[in-house]
């Protein structure tokens, strides 16, 4: 396999895991502190957040963001670290792939420090969120 055919599912599994899981979470999260979640019980849950201020909020919102991403950074290490009980699998047609086969370093792909991480290039809310 070539290196265009490593990115490429590097990519599709990326962009997947920064759709739906990092910004789809913390999409919940920074509506419940900011106040704008239609949800009531997490409005009543969380009420305290109406007392922050727009720096307060800001602050708190990039805590999860850094959170939520340090997570799913750990995650994928989990993967290499126990390389020998798990993988990771990408099923594209009838070919099966080990997505930390692919990787240098799976943790390294999100690199929310660089242009070409996944966080950079797939997500709709950045690393910095407000």
């Amino acid at each position: 396999m070539n290196k265009d055919e490593k990115q490429s599912l590097l990519d599709i599994f990326g962009k997947i895991l920064i759709s739906e899981v990092r910004d789809r979470a913390l999409k919940i999260s920074m509506n419940i502190v900011m106040q704008t979640t239609v949800n009531n019980l997490d409005l009543e849950r969380y009420k305290v957040f109406t007392n922050l201020n727009n720096e307060e909020k800001e602050a708190m919102c990039d805590l999860l963001s850094e959170t939520i991403t340090d997570t799913i950074y750990r995650f994928l290490e989990m993967f290499e670290d126990y390389s020998d009980i798990m993988e990771l699998d990408l099923i594209q047609g009838d070919n099966k792939y080990d997505i930390k086969l692919i990787s240098e370093k799976m943790g390294s792909e999100i690199a929310c420090y660089e242009d070409d991480g996944w966080i950079q290039r797939f997500s709709k809310i950045g690393r910095f969120v407000l």
